[in-house]
């Protein structure tokens, strides 16, 4: 970055009379101002001066120049000098005004005792004040001293010796099916296992300022190896006291028993509602709901059930939902196949065929495998969709949105209706209003139960107008943002059917033709297609 330097001038007496130089500004720097070249030179009692001349000149000036403006002279006047310190006091400026007509420069020594003087006397550049003596540079700041900063320390941290975020990586067989039974989801470890470590801290160094006083270093922080459920701490170091799964849940390792149900969640179960990972070797029948801290995995068959997981959910053999199978997921969700189902997740999503679901999730949709279908239902990614087929040679109609979280739209649709719902109590307690004064014109009192009703409407329509106004800011904000969301893709590795409505941020596209092996993204207002590579 370049220099900033403030304009200035110099008055200096010669044989025919005084002569004025002019230094222009630099990079921005603040301009000379007439006024304070008039102020000088009637604070020397010079009054035949060229004020014409001088405007002249200021006006154009870009380069310095030297002219004459008087036949008088001007009684000199030192050079002077101004002397600042940093606000955290390891710096220290100076800055020289020229001096007047034959005034006296400031040498070295008085510079540096003038510092002295000031009580500064640690950091001074001595080599750096000779020179800047004999290349005076006027109305710019210069660093003369410097204090030396204090060394950073370095904060405490815990080293975690386990993966602390699961990759799903499902294994491809040669037939482009995917195995599901390799997926590595859960993290074991045995009684005794080592799980984290504490690194402690380290003091910074001391430093010093441009008056010799010491500065210290910023606090470090220390951390505290915390233990959680089925862990103990030992020689700074966290063990688990129990086989299991191990997590990170609220600032502490802990470590989660297993809980397998052999068999189907029937009624020989009920609900289930554990805090940890289940692991179902059957199917879960309509109606039934599992609940778990951890991860759910499902060997069988998922029916009509209600499945939610802090963790992810995987489904070997999918779901058939019958319009009331509903899965949520904190993390990923793996399923062979979703149909007539509600699925969301709070990170991707993988399948082998999605028909006729309300499929979300702010990551990645992926579809692949021998079907990699999607047809009918709606589905949205906040980051892309890929699969094989999208809709169907028979029109099926299927929306895929992608760019914007989908629990973001949803908030912006909440907000849309609550919005609606208080502009008609608006209007509607304004009627009130309008009627209950229109009535007290008329008869020049109201009775005690229209007072009433009066303030009652008055004060619930200041309410009304000031949640309005706050949802309608928010509301406004959410629009632009979903304005300048256009990073989603959707990819088709076969075809795509008309039928089909992408939407990508907020600009929309109707398949209308069979398209092949293509990319579709947002270029501005439009949606634009080109070919998958």
């Amino acid at each position: 970055m370049d220099t900033i330097y403030d304009g200035y001038f110099i008055l200096s007496n010669k044989e025919d009379g005084l002569y004025i130089k002019l230094f222009p500004s630099k990079n921005k720097g603040k301009d000379i101002e007439l006024n304070d070249v008039l102020f000088a030179l009637e604070n020397n009692n010079i009054t035949d001066y060229d004020k014409d001349l001088i405007i002249d000149k200021l006006r154009d000036l870009e380069e310095v120049c030297d002219f004459k403006i008087s036949d008088s002279n001007v009684e000199a006047a030192d050079e002077t000098m101004d002397i600042n310190v940093s606000m955290d006091k390891l710096y220290v400026y100076i800055r020289f005004s020229p001096p007047v007509g034959d005034g006296k420069k400031l040498t070295s020594e008085a510079i540096v005792k003038e510092l002295q003087g000031r009580n500064i006397e640690f950091g001074i550049d001595y080599e750096k004040i000779d020179l800047i003596v004999k290349n005076k540079k006027y109305n710019r700041d210069i660093i003369v001293a410097r204090g030396l900063k204090p060394v950073k320390g370095k904060d405490g941290e815990i080293e975690y010796l386990f993966e602390t975020q699961k990759k799903i990586k499902p294994h491809m067989n040669k037939d482009g099916t995917v195995d599901y039974h390799k997926l590595n989801l859960i993290t074991n470890v045995k009684d005794g296992d080592a799980l984290a470590r504490l690194i402690k801290e380290e003091e910074g160094i001391a430093g010093k300022n441009v008056y010799g006083q010491e500065v210290p270093p910023p606090k470090v922080k220390a951390k505290k190896l915390y233990f959680g459920k089925n862990t103990k701490v030992r020689d700074n170091t966290l063990y688990a006291i129990k086989d299991g799964q191990v997590k990170i849940d609220d600032g502490k390792v802990i470590v989660l028993d297993y809980l397998e149900i052999p068999g189907n969640v029937d009624n020989s179960t009920g609900d289930i509602d554990f805090f940890g990972t289940v692991l179902i070797r059957g199917n879960v029948l309509t109606g039934y709901n599992v609940k778990a801290k951890g991860d759910v995995e499902v060997s069988g068959v998922v029916e009509g059930a209600h499945i939610i997981a802090d963790g992810n959910i995987v489904l070997h053999r999918g779901i058939q939902g019958m319009d009331r199978g509903i899965i949520e997921a904190k993390g990923n969700v793996m399923a062979k196949y979703i149909e007539n189902s509600k699925v969301t997740a709070g990170g991707c999503i993988h399948s082998d065929a999605i028909l006729h679901s309300d499929v979300s999730c702010k990551g990645n949709i992926l579809v692949d495998g021998k079907k990699g279908l999607i047809s009918g239902g709606t589905v949205r990614s906040g980051i892309e969709v890929s699969a094989k087929v999208i809709g169907s040679h028979m029109g099926t109609v299927t929306v895929i949105d992608v760019g914007i979280d989908p629990t973001y739209i949803d908030e912006y649709n909440e907000l849309q209706k609550n919005i609606k719902q208080l502009t008609k109590e608006e209007v509607k307690l304004s009627q009130i209003i309008t009627l209950l004064n229109k009535k007290k014109r008329i008869s020049g009192e109201l009775s005690k139960e229209k007072k009433e009703m009066l303030i009652s409407a008055t004060r619930s329509k200041i309410f009304v107008n000031n949640k309005l106004t706050s949802y309608q800011k928010k509301y406004n904000e959410m629009v632009d943002n979903i304005d300048n969301k256009n990073t989603g893709k959707v990819k088709v590795i076969g075809n795509i059917y008309p039928g089909v409505r992408v939407s990508i941020g907020n600009v929309k596209y109707y398949v209308r033709k069979d398209i092949k092996y293509c990319v579709l993204y947002q270029d501005g207002a439009d949606i634009k297609i080109a070919s998958y590579s």
